[in-house]
């Protein structure tokens, strides 16, 4: 079946089952694949919690997941570009959906996001990375020039069938030309992950997309002509002419639900007086400077968009995303006053190949005030320190507000963080679930209960590897949870997580009252050094 979208591109829908292999980037997988680095299952370390099992049969790599009613959700799996249907406990036996995914790295079918008013229009929004071959692929090479979509589909009770193209993106670049330094006249490096994916409707009832770097492009940082100052490495951040027009990368976009920009976006006086195509591309933005992430969440109470940034080796972030704000990438990761050490770690501890071939670390700045200097600052734009850190890579990923005390008092408000990778953190705190409490002002990341946060910055240990958790340990709610790709919050109030390394769907739930005659766990608890403890 061929659906015509918008520009004429069409829409791959799988005419058949099919086999996919998963070749994931080290952000979401171990080198080795998707083996658990333990067997240990997922457990809270909060007492007054529990964990259970919802569905771990009959799944292939999932990745989000959307409830339509409280017994009624769907699943989307990642490289077999199907969407799957659990009613009433049961797993469906028919796919709702089959698109013809490219699954190579950080693509695949991604995200999903109801409309606003879903109850009346029964809008259904999928982010996803089509195949240019019209089956599922994890080959690079098919992966067309404008290979990333946002599409609209609408739920007929059964299926989902498609209504229109709201966004096509590149989901890599086709320059795969010669590097200077480097040998050959292919770099595979440029091929790119960082391809993000996460789609969320704001309480604005606008869609918000976000997109990572591609590992080549989408630099806000770039000097004038580029990271190597030479042609063909123009920065083309913005895009621009035809048919080379959708570079947008390492940026969140806020589109109204029908793919129209809205005229309060914080850069769209901006992008009107720079016209043209390129203008067209920045009156979308609402953020930019972002690396890659997959997690992005809406405080239920302020209203404000928080964002998980994965790191290249040192400083994976938290943020608060203000509108028009500027992350900084490449030239800044973590807070400003620690630029210093980010350049270390990137020039002494690792291949010295920041952001693959295009950018070594070596030609950062030597000081925050020469970083800052360096950021492309559109008319407005803002740049803001993360509101929490951790010096080395973690892979935060899913994430979510909980609202409501269904998981009881401490925890309504919280913003809860999964990780994107299997083992993280090392050994038994594998697959490990933050718990985060926000200030007062609802502004920043709570940390005064430990006084080694006081910096926001978690002092994690390098070992050899990343993906250590040292000086969170009081941020940690659960362990065991693998691959987080995706944390949602029922309607009954508890969590559900994916986990994509596991195969499987976990509920997290308040422990059922005691027996009478028994007095029920206190709800507030600390957690120190890994040990939970009643106060």
């Amino acid at each position: 079946m061929t659906t015509t979208a918008n520009r004429s591109r069409p829409l791959s829908l799988r005419p058949a089952p099919r086999g996919a292999v998963l070749a994931l980037a080290p952000v979401l997988a171990l080198a080795a694949g998707l083996a658990r680095a333990d067997t240990t299952p997922p457990a809270m370390l909060d007492p007054n919690l529990e964990v259970t099992t919802v569905l771990n049969t009959g799944l292939s790599q999932p990745i989000g997941i959307v409830f339509l009613h409280a017994s009624d959700f769907l699943i989307l799996e990642k490289a077999s570009g199907q969407v799957k249907r659990v009613l009433n406990g049961v797993l469906q036996p028919a796919p709702v959906l089959d698109l013809a995914v490219n699954s190579a790295s950080e693509r695949g079918l991604l995200s999903m996001a109801l409309d606003p008013n879903f109850a009346s229009n029964n809008f259904v929004y999928i982010r996803w990375t089509e195949s240019s071959t019209g089956v599922d692929s994890a080959v690079t090479a098919s992966v067309p020039l404008l290979g990333n979509r946002v599409d609209r589909f609408v739920w007929t009770g059964t299926t989902l069938a498609f209504d229109r193209n709201i966004l096509q993106l590149r989901a890599r670049q086709s320059d795969n030309v010669a590097v200077p330094g480097h040998p050959g006249t292919s770099n595979a490096n440029e091929n790119g992950n960082h391809n993000g994916g996460t789609i969320r409707f704001g309480p604005d009832d606008k869609l918000y997309i976000y997109t990572g770097d591609l590992g080549r492009r989408g630099w806000m940082q770039n000097l004038a002509n580029g990271p190597f100052l030479t042609a063909p490495f123009a920065d083309d951040t913005f895009g621009g002419p035809a048919p080379d027009d959708a570079h947008l990368a390492g940026v969140i976009l806020r589109l109204n639900p029908d793919g129209s920009t809205p005229a309060d976006n914080p850069f769209f006086a901006a992008g009107a007086a720079f016209g043209g195509e390129v203008g067209a591309n920045i009156q979308t933005i609402f953020s930019y400077g972002h690396r890659n992430g997959f997690g992005m969440a809406f405080d239920p109470i302020s209203g404000s968009l928080w964002q998980t940034e994965n790191a290249d080796d040192a400083y994976s972030e938290i943020n608060r995303v203000v509108p028009g704000m500027n992350g900084g990438w490449i030239q800044i990761a973590g807070p400003l006053s620690r630029f210093a050490d980010f350049k270390f770690i990137e020039t002494t501890q690792f291949s010295q190949a920041l952001q693959q071939v295009r950018f070594p670390p070596t030609r950062l700045p030597y000081t925050p005030a020469a970083a800052m200097a360096r950021l492309v600052m559109l008319p407005g734009a803002v740049y803001v320190d993360p509101s929490l850190s951790w010096r080395y890579e973690i892979g935060p990923s899913g994430a979510a507000f909980v609202s409501g005390d269904a998981l009881g008092s401490e925890s309504n408000g919280t913003l809860w963080i999964g990780s994107a990778r299997a083992n993280a953190q090392v050994g038994a705190n594998g697959g490990s679930l933050y718990r985060l409490r926000l200030t007062a002002d609802r502004r920043h990341i709570d940390v005064s209960a430990d006084p080694r946060l006081a910096d926001r910055v978690a002092d994690n240990l390098f070992r050899n590897q990343k993906f250590e958790g040292t000086e969170s340990e009081t941020l940690r709610v659960g362990t065991g949870f693998g691959i987080t790709t995706d944390i949602v919050q029922g309607p009954d109030g508890s969590l559900f997580v994916v986990s994509l390394s596991d195969n499987a769907i976990y509920r997290i739930s308040r422990k059922p009252v005691a027996a009478p005659g028994l007095t029920e766990h206190e709800d507030t608890f600390q957690i120190t050094g890994g040990k939970v403890e009643s106060r």
